[in-house]
């Protein structure tokens, strides 16, 4: 039995998709990862004019991706929490204050283990309190397209080679539903989420 570690993996998730749950089952294969706390932003601070889903909904989507997840994957061996922690706490959300409000509960030799795509790696250093970042957390990364043309000094980055499902939740607000699991289709559809 595997000891153990814990991970967040953060983002907007208007709406949740199959790319992220294969990224959860990515997570479970290729990882040494066996928590994975998935903890969507009240506000994105890189997408503070996007008007998609409310938090409760995108909440509730994730809570029904978690459980397709399951039915599609049922041997991985990845335990999963949905946080509410930065709806509760409303406002732009900063990955430092998450980390720091997650620290001691989540510490792994010092960091804090945080999953994100190599899309966004040339984009680290203008994240708010970088400087704390750089000391606090060890990346995950996952590579999605070329990768990052440069990694900020510093840094701890583990690449992680692994398949990524090409999806996008910009296209779903634009009405591409086909790259949804059922559950989250059939919310969206119930609601009437992202309809032009």
């Amino acid at each position: 039995m595997k000891s153990e570690k814990k991970a967040i993996l953060g983002g907007s998730f208007d709406p949740v998709h199959m790319g992220h749950i294969n990224l959860f089952h990515n997570i479970a294969t290729f990882t040494d990862i066996t928590t994975l706390y998935v903890i969507p932003a009240y506000t994105s601070a890189f997408k503070r004019e996007s008007r998609g889903a409310d938090f409760d909904s995108r909440m509730e989507m994730l809570s029904l991706a978690i459980i397709d997840y399951a039915d599609l994957y049922p041997e991985d061996d990845l335990f999963m929490v949905v946080s509410d922690w930065e709806g509760k706490r409303k406002g732009v959300s900063y990955t430092s204050d998450t980390i720091r409000h997650f620290y001691d509960e989540m510490e792994d030799d010092g960091k804090v283990n945080f999953i994100i795509g190599s899309d966004i790696v040339d984009t680290l250093e203008k994240w708010h309190d970088w400087e704390y970042l750089k000391t606090h957390v060890r990346f995950y990364c996952f590579k999605r397209g070329e990768g990052a043309s440069r990694i900020p000094e510093g840094v701890e980055i583990i690449f992680i080679p692994s398949p990524l499902t090409e999806a996008s939740s910009t296209e779903v607000r634009k009405g591409e539903f086909s790259v949804l699991s059922p559950s989250v289709l059939e919310y969206i559809e119930d609601a009437g989420l992202y309809r032009n």
